[in-house]
């Protein structure tokens, strides 16, 4: 009976293999866990071990157990818990690609006294203000402006009237892609769409950035290592 409890409340033994080993049905088993050995059930928190030999998509496939029927018995909670945050880390970036250079990335944040960088959500003033002062400029230093159709995906923000006039009056209606102007696209099958965004979530969070600040140098670590036969993989 002492081993039983010993096991029990370690969690090494279930109250099934318990009563199994002892001749009992489960019901009875358990009122002696209770009411004689004065153990009482605590959920587990519990997760795959993981291994330095264990590849990225193992971790990925390993990340969570479901624990939802799984308690220990102990004579009182050990109240063990793993804090976690309620979203994972999050930044607003922009990038933009040709088939032979990429511009960024850059981030839609604002600096708080107190807080830091915060990430902003992206308006149309805000994407206004990053073509016209950040993009556009870039593609004029590589002297690419003229020779750039642009593509963008169909947010809201992106289809604003001041950002139509603005990429009109830059590029002229022949040689822009984009929902509400001459030549319009389905919104998710831009390139960034289809291909960027989807590569660089594949990379940058396998060095396990732990702040925002990593999660930006992150991007820009992984923005900077693309090789131009990618982008005109991508583009051809």
């Amino acid at each position: 009976m002492e081993a039983i409890a010993s096991e029990a409340a370690s969690g090494t033994s279930s109250a099934r293999e318990a009563a199994r080993r002892l001749g009992l049905p489960p019901s009875p088993d358990r009122n002696i866990l209770r009411r004689i050995l004065q153990l009482y059930p605590y959920k587990l928190q519990s997760c795959h071990e993981l291994l330095p030999v264990d590849t990225a998509q193992r971790e990925a496939f390993a990340n969570d157990v479901n624990n939802h029927n799984c308690r220990i018995w102990a004579t009182s909670n050990p109240r063990e818990y793993t804090q976690k945050p309620l979203h994972s880390l999050k930044v607003t970036a922009w990038c933009g690609f040709t088939g032979s250079f990429i511009i960024g990335s850059f981030f839609f944040e604002t600096q708080c006294p107190v807080n830091g960088w915060i990430t902003e959500t992206v308006n149309a003033q805000r994407y206004l203000t990053l073509l016209r002062e950040t993009a556009v400029p870039c593609l004029i230093q590589r002297g690419q402006i003229s020779n750039v159709t642009f593509m963008q995906d169909g947010a809201t923000s992106h289809t604003a009237n001041p950002v139509k006039a603005f990429l009109i009056q830059t590029f002229g209606e022949d040689r822009i892609v984009s929902r509400r102007c001459r030549y319009p696209w389905p919104p998710d099958l831009t390139l960034a769409d289809f291909w960027l965004w989807g590569y660089l979530k594949s990379h940058v969070y396998l060095s396990g950035p732990s702040s925002l600040s990593e999660l930006k140098d992150a991007i820009r670590r992984e923005v900077s290592s693309i090789h131009p036969d990618m982008l005109h993989s991508a583009v051809a």
